[in-house]
This record gives C-alpha cells, sequence and structure tokens, in this order.
C-alpha cells in the first residue's frame, strides 16, 4: 500500500509540473498576444481609443493576476507534495498558506460565481487565517528539514 501511495504522489506531482509548465506558457503567449493587438489597434490621438486602451489594460491585469494565482496554488500544491514524498508527513504551514491563496484567489476572481454568502464566508475565513498565520509564531519560523 505505501509504494501505490508512494507512485501515486509521483504521479501527480508530474501532472501537476506539466499544468504549471502549460499555465506558465499560456500566461506568456496571453499577454504576448495581447500586447501586440493592443499596439496594433492603438491610436495615440484618439481620446476614445485611451479610454478603451485603459479598460483593456485593466481587464488584461486582472486575467494575468488570475492566472498567476493559480499558479502560485499549483506550486504550493507541488512543495506540500514534494515534502510529503520526503517526509511522509505534511506541515500545516504548507496548509495555511495554500489556504490563503486560494481563499482570496476565491473571492477575489470569481466572486460572480457564488452568491454572496458564500463569498462572505471565503472573505472572514481569510482573515482569520491571515490573522493566525500573522500572530502565531510558528508561522514566521522556517522550515526546519529533518535528517533521516
Amino acid at each position: 500500500m505505501r509504494a501505490f501511495v508512494s507512485w501515486s504522489i509521483y504521479i501527480i506531482m508530474i501532472i501537476i509540473a506539466a499544468f504549471i509548465f502549460y499555465e506558465t506558457l499560456v500566461l506568456l503567449v496571453f499577454v504576448f498576444s495581447a500586447i501586440t493587438t493592443h499596439f496594433k489597434d492603438m491610436n495615440p490621438n484618439s481620446l476614445e481609443s485611451m479610454r478603451i486602451s485603459g479598460q483593456t489594460w485593466i481587464a488584461l491585469a486582472e486575467q494575468v493576476l488570475n492566472i498567476v494565482t493559480f499558479i502560485l496554488v499549483l506550486v504550493k500544491s507541488f512543495k506540500i507534495l514534494v515534502s510529503y514524498s520526503k517526509n511522509h508527513h505534511i506541515a500545516v504551514k504548507d496548509l495555511v498558506e495554500i489556504s490563503i491563496i486560494a481563499l482570496l484567489m476565491e473571492v477575489v476572481f470569481n466572486f460572480g460565481l457564488h452568491d454572496i454568502q458564500t463569498n462572505i464566508l471565503f472573505a472572514t475565513l481569510w482573515v482569520a487565517l491571515v490573522i493566525v498565520y500573522a500572530t502565531i509564531p510558528y508561522f514566521r519560523e522556517k522550515t526546519k528539514k529533518l535528517k533521516l
């Protein structure tokens, strides 16, 4: 059973690493195509063109931040899996950090997908986790490496 769990962890790590690479590549292509399209269609002499340009950059920044936070969640997940494969346990610090990032991502970027009560719950949990993370000294210490 232990070998099955170990192999499963390694397979999941490979899938997450491939997905991180894919999302990073998508982000780079998306930003490059948005910038080239923007400069191609921009008319610096038109006030309306500059207003639309500002709105476009805000939408682009929102989409880029959404992808970046998703990549952060994937990287943190990969770190948790690596830690588990080495030490056969998961640090609470890593779980709290990934929870903070994931809740922030849900509240900020997926606000319209949930009803208001769910968004309030997510925001409340996020604030509580940030307070716990900031006030408890355990979370400010460096993670100690176990020597086998």
